[in-house]
């Protein structure tokens, strides 16, 4: 919005008066807000992810925040938002990574990656707002391609074909079954963000998180061990 207003000075035919944030439908004195407009620096990668409390979402995004910052050269910002229902309520994480400081003080409007945990979302939120061109959109749902056409709305179909997405879709909830997980998909929605936003080679990723598996878990047991004797 700031930006349309030097915009807007800038232009040969100004308004002398103008407003910003709301849509003036009687006087037609709104200024055009372009979509797209990123302050980052270029190398910086921009995600966010909508999950639901308890389901392991948030946690699990501290836990990528915490390997690539402690890890790697790159600098790591994580910001995360809850309603106030947390257990079972939304939760909203924003991860910014890249080579260069971090001081973004606002939530993320423009991302490169953005995965979504539970699928009814997509009939309840924008889910895809601001999304880049050519960005990364990861669905955790067990709808088969088949499927995705009754499933998914339209607009956001429009909005994966305009954009040019790469859009992946992935039954985390079974495969969290599978491997005995229960209904926690974090690990499986993690492991699919390392492999896919190529923030760091997954080979790596997935090496730091085993570790950081093993020491949680340790110190559980030896807790367990020291309560029992």
């Amino acid at each position: 919005m700031v930006k349309a207003i030097f915009d807007n000075l800038d232009s040969k035919y100004s308004k002398n008066h103008f407003t910003v944030g709301i849509t003036d439908d009687v006087t037609h004195t709104s200024l055009e807000v372009a979509e797209g407009f990123d302050l980052q620096k270029e190398g910086t990668v921009q995600c966010k992810f909508w999950g639901l409390g308890a389901d392991g979402t948030v946690g699990a995004n501290k836990s990528a925040v915490k390997i690539i910052g402690n890890n790697t050269d790159l600098y790591a910002q994580g910001y995360f938002a809850y309603d106030s229902k947390k257990s079972g309520g939304l939760t909203v994480s924003h991860l910014r990574f890249g080579k260069t400081p971090i001081h973004s003080t606002y939530q993320i409007d423009c991302a490169d990656y953005i995965a979504c945990h539970k699928a009814n979302y997509v009939d309840v939120y924008d889910l895809l707002e601001g999304i880049k061109d050519e960005g990364i959109f990861v669905l955790n749902s067990p709808w088969t391609p088949e499927e995705m056409d009754e499933k998914l709305p339209a607009e956001m179909r429009r909005t994966i074909a305009r954009k040019k997405l790469k859009f992946y879709n992935i039954d985390a909830v079974k495969i969290a079954g599978q491997v005995g997980l229960g209904g926690r998909i974090n690990m499986i929605m993690q492991t699919a963000f390392f492999k896919l936003a190529n923030v760091i080679p997954v080979d790596d990723a997935i090496a730091y998180l085993e570790d950081q598996i093993k020491h949680l878990f340790a110190k559980k047991s030896q807790k367990i061990v020291d309560m029992n004797f």
